[in-house]
């Protein structure tokens, strides 16, 4: 309140303030990846404040260009009954999925609440999807039903797992789906950011070079300056 940002400003600043010291948590978690087997880091859940900002972006690359990665999607199962409000939930998913280009679970938590299963049938059988939706009469309904087709390839191969934080039920599952996910990553995600790496690398490494001879011939104005002085 003190600099007058808001919520999202605040958020958007300390974001933007923390992927400028990034390189700090990089190193953090090489020291202890030889202790720890998962490193969990728990993003901004406005999809705009951090999956579509550019800090956002630098953590995810700078993450997956180093150690395998995955993103979790946690959604609200018992917020997502009504047929509108999980059509919301997938297109955000769908969203985050090819903003980030990494591996991807959706994890519905509060299974204990209501189990996921309504959720699953929804993305595997369009009827039952539509069925629910027709007992919608805004005219959202009728947007929804048009996205649900389009979503339909995104369903195909999306990991999803029911969980219940408070029971811990499901979470066997979750690492099973973890492993298959981290198999992904190095078989069709790391030959990209080893070159985006190595890219990023050579424009570090070229922007160095110019600093030094920009400093050099600097030091050779001085040193003229000084043999004329002289």
């Amino acid at each position: 309140s003190r600099y007058g940002l808001g919520p999202n400003g605040g958020i958007v600043t300390s974001l933007n303030l923390f992927a400028t010291r990034f390189d700090q948590v990089m190193k953090f978690i090489e020291k202890r990846q030889n202790a720890s087997k998962y490193v969990i880091i728990d993003t901004p859940g406005q999809i705009e404040v951090f999956t579509w900002s550019a800090s956002g972006t630098i953590i995810t690359e700078a993450l997956a260009s180093s150690f395998p990665s995955v993103v979790v999607y946690v959604m609200d199962t018992s917020r997502s009954a009504n047929p509108i409000t999980f059509m919301s939930n997938m297109l955000y998913a769908c969203s985050i999925l090819y903003k980030t280009k990494l591996p991807f679970i959706v994890v519905m938590n509060k299974t204990d609440i209501i189990d996921h299963s309504f959720a699953v049938e929804w993305m595997q059988d369009f009827e039952t999807f539509q069925d629910a939706l027709n007992q919608e009469t805004s005219y959202v309904s009728n947007l929804t039903r048009s996205m649900s087709l389009v979503l339909d390839e995104f369903y195909s191969s999306l990991k999803v797992v029911g969980v219940s934080a408070v029971l811990g039920t499901g979470l066997d599952d979750f690492f099973v789906q973890l492993s298959k996910a981290v198999d992904e990553y190095e078989r069709e995600y790391r030959p990209e950011y080893e070159r985006l790496r190595k890219t990023l690398e050579k424009a570090q490494n070229k922007q160095k070079r110019e600093q030094l001879e920009h400093l050099w011939k600097d030091m050779g104005s001085v040193c003229v300056q000084g043999h004329t002085l002289a």
